[in-house]
């Protein structure tokens, strides 16, 4: 088969290499390819500026973001920017259908047909109703793709039928009459029956009657004086009779708090669902090659190896329609993630799509009124706590129950609950606690691993509880605090050592100095003037992150013309990784990268390593407890940037430092990555023993001595990184990582790495270790100042200031624009965004942005907002991953700040205008 001017071979790219899922007993070749790389060679001008047209400053530092330029000249890098012409070069037919998917807007009555004859019958589409569908259901989905006739859906927004439009426009004229016509979708009977849980005890559970995802979450803890709990999850979590023994100290806890002289402290809270909002609505394109057997996707995803394994999965079906034997997902920048985009119905749905096309290429592009439809959520929760404090504001025991609304899907639900179980002891040492949570199966629109991941509901409930404690006892806000909060050496309400600095005495020392607090009572009578009310609220958060399990690639190349290239499995979801893995190179190389390529998903599988849980780190050189995970907005910073910093070390030690010990006639292995360092593109002994070297003359000599050019690692991080010995040369190396694959000067492209199998292993995780939920923490507080105005219900926020405990800044223009954006989302889901459950929601298809409201400029307090970084402590100190933190105490400081203001605890969020009026009548 011809190849054609961009490297594609029958819709398959050949400058990448390739790998193999199995599926059926058959090998399907997957290709995941960075837009950028479609077009890069086609004069085309979607490539994003990734050179050196001005976003470098000097290593290790970013002008801006090395998209940006890209982004804001308008170039085409979303997947709604493309269309099936744009690809006409590498195949494609010019022609494309355009897909509308009709969704369940009652899940009472049994769904029975369409009414086509509402439509004039040259706007009448093909139909796909679910008893035309023969693919199987991937293994994260219970329920039917579609809804089968004469059957209720299970959830609203659970598709009904596909419409195959034979043209974009023919479509949009359809939708005149399809659009909010509420008879369009017919339906029948009522259907009385219950709701069965369904009989899979992995994914489901039965609880008091009701459905819940699996599995649930149960912590209990009974600290001692010693480092040794009397009975923790971490420390008893893996014995047979934990439940037992958990329940017992359970009955004791709550026996201490309501026979004890502890001020005791009851709270009941809820907070509705929230929409991501995405910038771009999900969007793609797809195309089945019959004749290559090839499937074509472009959209943009958080996890896009996981969403090609779940497609392949429905298509081992005998009577599926289609057989890939290749399948190309064209990467595109997202538009925005924030979980949303994590294991998404979107891309299954374009590949149904794609299946029933009959060879055309197939665009499925969500309008906003079918993103706030369809598009995942994040939960909605219900939760009870009870806060026990003596009567010198020490907490004393702590009782936790949240109930978190899954909707139709499991997705990350019981995830999500979990982590919101290990952040409802926030910040500070309790000697006693117990914690339920959960998330339950429901009929809403699925909820997603989204906006704060459980930490923003866990932390508003102690975080509430505990200013209403300092308000009883007469201690201010910050006191309270300070007599509570976690050091390192501290455990976790699971029993899981702190094993970072926290600092969280400085961060309230920050805020208590500020002038947001000092001068309150000046801007108390100034507002009182002008007939409003002014409060001062404080809270911290321990956000969490990571998945106390993380695998991580990364790869770094030396390329002969003297520049750096990147690859991360990582997608950058518009927070700017791609920029912070571009200058994490220049630590130990000298420079920034060049070429950045994310979401490549072909890293892991060409290094050959496996996850079988039957090995160890000891006994199998090939074993890793973890391959690579989805992306998420928190893990850059501290752990992909340290997959590309350690291949960057081994680059230094493997590549430039031999080349160096020749130059300056130095015994082998005698030079370090400690004794060199980077000076203006020069390698220079720190002693200034030598004299130094261009940096371009060291990697020219490593390619013309056939030496390794490349780097590719993997490092699992739980507790701790693993530490491995590698014997290469006959010389020992140590570093933190798991696996190492190399490359060599000459090295064909499409080749993979030769593999360095490890020697041994000097560091892994304590064996107690899985059980302590996390071990990573991004420490944050925000102190916030409002304004009530009795009339109108109203409440402003006019002053912020957030502190926050980052570690080294790696680029402090994304650190400051995360902050903001975080801000800007705590404010809206604290004030304004506020999604009804069941049909009086979004599920009914008419919301948009119109009935859903979000921060505007007017809302956040954009001329008083302040980001306060805390200084690191030392080189050695590792970043926080911190796209999360800044948001997860907002919502509690301005609850506190409005009963600062007036008098009044609100419980229930959003603080809406019409719950503070009727909160001041009563």
């Amino acid at each position: 088969m011809p190849e054609n001017k961009n490297g594609f071979m029958g819709g398959m790219s050949m400058n990448r290499r390739q790998f193999v899922k199995m599926i059926g007993g058959a090998a399907v070749t997957v290709n995941i390819i960075p837009i950028t790389s479609v077009f890069a060679s086609d004069g085309g001008g979607t490539q994003p500026s990734q050179g050196f047209e001005g976003w470098q400053k000097k290593p290790g530092e970013a002008r801006y973001r090395i998209d940006g330029l890209a982004k804001v000249t308008g170039q085409k890098i979303y997947a709604r920017d493309f269309r099936a012409r744009d690809f006409q070069s590498e195949g494609w037919p010019v022609k494309e259908a355009s897909i509308q998917i009709m969704r369940a807007t009652d899940v009472d009555h049994v769904f029975e047909t369409l009414d086509l004859d509402t439509l004039p019958p040259e706007l009448r589409p093909e139909v796909l109703y679910a008893d035309d569908v023969n693919l199987d259901l991937p293994s994260t989905i219970t329920f039917p793709l579609l809804v089968p006739q004469g059957q209720r859906a299970d959830y609203y927004g659970q598709p009904v039928a596909f419409l195959f439009f034979k043209t974009a426009y023919q479509m949009r004229k359809a939708q005149y009459y399809i659009e909010f016509n509420e008879d369009f979708i017919k339906y029948g009977a009522k259907d009385t029956d219950p709701r069965i849980c369904p009989d899979n005890p992995k994914e489901f559970k039965d609880l008091d009657g009701h459905c819940v995802y699996a599995p649930l979450t149960n912590y209990v803890r009974i600290a001692a004086d010693g480092p040794t709990d009397v009975f923790s999850y971490a420390k008893n979590g893996g014995d047979s009779d934990y439940t037992k023994k958990s329940e017992e100290y359970r009955r004791q806890i709550k026996l201490d708090i309501r026979s004890s002289d502890w001020n005791v402290y009851d709270l009941e809270a809820d907070m509705p669902a929230m929409d991501p909002v995405f910038m771009e609505p999900e969007s793609g394109i797809a195309w089945y090659d019959q004749k290559t057997k090839t499937l074509n996707m472009v959209l943009g995803t958080q996890s896009p190896d996981g969403d090609v394994g779940e497609v392949l999965s429905m298509f081992e079906n005998s009577q599926s329609p289609i057989k890939p034997t290749t399948v190309n997902l064209i990467s595109c920048y997202p538009g925005g993630g924030f979980g949303g985009r994590d294991k998404s119905m979107f891309t299954i749905n374009l590949a149904i799509a794609a299946a029933y096309a009959n060879g055309q290429p197939v665009r499925l592009a969500y309008n906003r009124y079918e993103q706030f439809q369809s598009g995942l959520k994040r939960h909605a929760c219900d939760l009870k706590e009870t806060l026990a404090v003596d009567s010198d504001g020490k907490i004393q025991a702590m009782t936790t129950e949240m109930v978190f609304d899954g909707g139709g899907r499991r997705n990350l639900s019981p995830y999500v609950a979990s982590l919101a179980g290990l952040c409802a002891g926030g910040g500070y040492e309790i000697p006693r606690s117990a914690i339920k949570t959960h998330a339950k199966y429901t009929t809403n629109i699925p909820g997603g691993s989204q906006r704060g991941f459980g930490g923003p509901q866990a932390f508003f409930a102690i975080e509430s509880a505990l200013d209403e404690a300092a308000v009883n006892l007469q201690i201010s806000p910050f006191e309270i605090r300070r007599r509570n909060i976690m050091k390192q050496g501290s455990r976790t309400v699971v029993g899981g050592p702190v094993s970072q600095k926290p600092r969280f005495d400085e961060i309230i020392d920050e805020a208590e100095r500020h002038p947001i607090w000092t001068k309150r009572e000046e801007k108390r009578k100034a507002y009182a003037k002008e007939g409003l009310d002014y409060g001062v609220g404080f809270a911290i958060s321990n956000q969490a992150y990571g998945t106390s399990g993380d695998g991580v690639v990364g790869q770094v190349i030396l390329n002969t013309d003297g520049t750096l290239s990147v690859s991360s499995s990582y997608v950058d979801m518009g927070n700017g990784s791609a920029t912070t893995l571009a200058v994490a190179t220049a630590k130990h190389l000298g420079a920034n990268a060049d070429n950045i390529n994310m979401g490549d998903a072909e890293l892991w599988p060409s290094m050959g390593m496996t996850t079988d849980p039957s090995y160890t780190w000891d006994d199998n050189k090939k074993f890793t407890a973890s391959s690579v995970g989805s992306s998420s907005a928190c893990l850059c910073a501290f752990h992909q940037v340290h997959a590309v910093e350690q291949a960057s070390l081994v680059l230094l030690e493997l590549a430039i430092l031999p080349v160096a010990e020749k130059h300056w006639g130095l015994e082998k292995g005698s030079l370090k990555a400690d004794s060199v360092t980077w000076q203006d593109g020069y390698l220079e002994t720190k002693d200034g023993s030598q004299s130094p070297i261009p940096r371009e003359k060291l990697i020219s000599t490593v390619h013309k001595l056939g030496g390794i050019t490349g780097i590719l690692v993997h490092a699992y991080f739980r507790e701790v990184w693993v530490n491995s010995e590698f014997n290469i040369s006959n010389q020992e190396y140590n570093w933190d990582i798991d696996g190492l694959s190399v490359y060599y000067s000459g090295t064909n492209p499409d080749e993979a790495p030769a593999p360095i199998w490890r020697s041994g292993v000097n560091k892994v995780p304590s064996p107690d270790s899985g059980r302590y939920s996390r071990t990573r923490f991004a420490p944050c507080g925000n102190l916030m100042g409002v304004t009530v105005d009795r009339k109108t219900g109203d409440v402003t926020v006019v002053d912020s200031l957030s502190v926050l405990n980052a570690g080294p800044i790696i680029t402090e223009g994304l650190v400051s624009g995360q902050s903001q954006g975080g801000v800007a989302m705590a404010i809206g889901y604290s004030l304004l965004e506020d999604i009804k459950p069941g049909s009086e929601g979004p599920a009914d298809g008419r919301w948009n942005l119109d009935r859903y409201h979000v921060a505007l400029s007017r809302d956040i307090a954009l001329h008083s907002q302040e980001l306060k970084v805390l200084d690191p402590l030392d080189t050695n100190e590792k970043s926080n991953g911190i796209a999360e933190a800044v948001m997860c105490s907002v919502a509690p400081a301005i609850s506190n700040a409005i009963y600062d203001a007036s008098q009044i605890r609100m419980r229930s969020l959003p603080f809406t205008s019409s719950k503070i009026k009727e909160a001041l009548k009563s």
